[in-house]
């Protein structure tokens, strides 16, 4: 939050409101290009940010690093931030290496940046409402995924995506909130027969 303010603030400062209404308006193909960028900087992130991650819950990187991030077993929307500063810029780097990779326009790097932080925010307030983007995106994580995450302890916790669940499918490290979500689903389908 506090990186978006500061982009704002500068984005205010640095330029007219009509250059910024021109940069706003993305015509035809410019449209299909901020789209393809912005999924190829989600599923980039995904990828490097599963590494990142999954390496961070090693013994000694979250003994002194990740546990920071840890302190909170239940997690709400601004502890999405919280986190040690190393690990700030260690996994910020998933975030950055999409746009050094392609160059964006400033726009869309803003862009970027207010649905990374806003996807982050999300999977870490700690409820799945109607509106959360698992109930329509299948790969979609979610708060309810991630909340899984921080209710284990650190070496058996798996979901280490931050985005999208193909990565902890592909090399199994979901399976035990696969297993838990499969006995809810049983526990429910249980009790809707007992009505």
């Amino acid at each position: 939050m506090y990186h978006s303010a500061i982009a704002l603030s500068c984005l205010c400062q640095s330029t007219s409101y009509d250059h910024v209404i021109s940069c706003l308006q993305i015509h035809g193909h410019a449209k299909k290009v901020v789209s393809t960028q912005i999924l190829f900087y989600f599923v980039l992130e995904d990828f490097v940010f599963y590494w990142g991650h999954r390496i961070l819950h090693t013994k000694w990187l979250y003994k002194h690093v990740h546990s920071v991030h840890h302190e909170y077993a239940t997690p709400f929307g601004l502890t999405s931030e919280y986190a040690h500063p190393a690990e700030i810029l260690f996994l910020g780097f998933a975030t950055i290496v999409g746009p050094a990779i392609t160059g964006p326009h400033l726009i869309t790097l803003w862009l970027w940046m207010v649905l990374r932080v806003l996807e982050t925010v999300e999977a870490h307030c700690g409820y799945h409402f109607p509106w959360s983007l698992s109930n329509f995106l299948p790969l979609y994580g979610g708060a309810d995924f991630h909340d899984y995450h921080h209710r284990l302890l650190y070496t058996k916790s798996g979901n280490y995506s931050s985005t999208f669940v193909y990565m902890d499918w592909i090399f199994g490290t979901d399976k035990g909130y696969r297993k838990l979500k499969a006995l809810k689903s049983d526990g429910d389908k249980v009790g809707l027969k007992e009505m």
